[in-house]
């Protein structure tokens, strides 16, 4: 038996069904304070559950074209909760080095050599350090409003290229492209932010590292599974069709990226300490 999108679908089923709990396990672990990366990992498996079983479904029974279509539309949204899950991560990591630098910085504790040091110069720049990475904060969640936007209009977009209507089908494909836009817009504020990060690295706890490290490891994976959405929407190669994609192309540069990326976020969420 040869690769189809149907074997690609049970593998993903294989693949998140157990680690759903996981994820779930992982969001209680850290509490609701800490878990907003978590709780998007676990919508992103839940997406991928569905949209397996749909496309399983939609061979089984070629007729019932609802399946078909809601198989697309899942297919199409899994970016918006990977790159919200990694800004939920990145959040994190900000937040605890905008905590830490001004209690780590300062080794005369509450004393009046610290108050004297917090009006100096040293202390002015502590300071501001310390704001500027809170700042970072603000800005990642502030990202995440036109992430929800794209995400909303790739499920137009999705429901529009699926649709029996012949003449819906040019304006799905532009709420798609102009969805996938954004998520390349918000991929390179990812991607500064996370290397501005870097600069801070020092001052996070042993455990943030290890959340860094593995955002750090996972953008490289999702650019990979951006340019398929690039090459799929903005392109007219047949391998990269969104109706009939050619399954080793979907494997290896959507599927296996995924996989990856969860994994490895998953991992971080078990092994750091709540």
């Amino acid at each position: 038996m040869g690769l189809t999108e149907e074997v690609i679908a049970i593998v993903e089923l294989c693949i998140y069904i157990p680690i759903f709990p996981l994820a779930l396990i992982v969001i209680f672990r850290h509490g609701w304070k800490k878990q907003l990366g978590w709780i998007y990992l676990a919508i992103f498996c839940l997406v991928r559950i569905a949209g397996a079983g749909f496309k399983i479904a939609s061979v089984k029974y070629p007729d019932n074209s609802t399946d078909l279509e809601w198989s697309a539309i899942l297919q199409s949204v899994g970016l918006s909760p990977l790159l919200m899950a990694t800004m939920g991560l990145l959040k994190r990591i900000t937040d605890e080095v905008s905590e830490t630098i001004p209690s780590s910085q300062n080794p005369y504790g509450n004393t009046a050599m610290a108050g004297f040091v917090s009006q100096s110069r040293v202390g002015n720049i502590i300071t501001k350090r310390a704001t500027a990475i809170s700042r970072r904060s603000r800005i990642i969640q502030i990202a995440q409003l036109p992430t929800m936007i794209a995400l909303i209009l790739c499920v137009v977009g999705g429901t529009d290229e699926a649709s029996s209507n012949i003449s819906e089908h040019s304006t799905g494909q532009t709420y798609t492209k102009v969805g996938i836009a954004i998520f390349i817009v918000i991929y390179v504020l990812l991607f500064g932010m996370t290397v501005i990060t870097a600069a801070d690295l020092g001052n996070a706890p042993r455990g943030e590292k290890r959340i860094y490290f593995a955002v750090a490891a996972a953008l490289p994976l999702i650019a990979v599974r951006l340019l398929y959405s690039i090459l799929a929407n903005f392109t007219s190669v047949s391998n990269f069709s969104t109706a009939n994609p050619d399954p080793w192309v979907q494997l290896f540069m959507a599927v296996v990226e995924e996989c990856i990326v969860v994994l490895m976020y998953t991992l971080a969420g078990l092994t750091v300490a709540a």
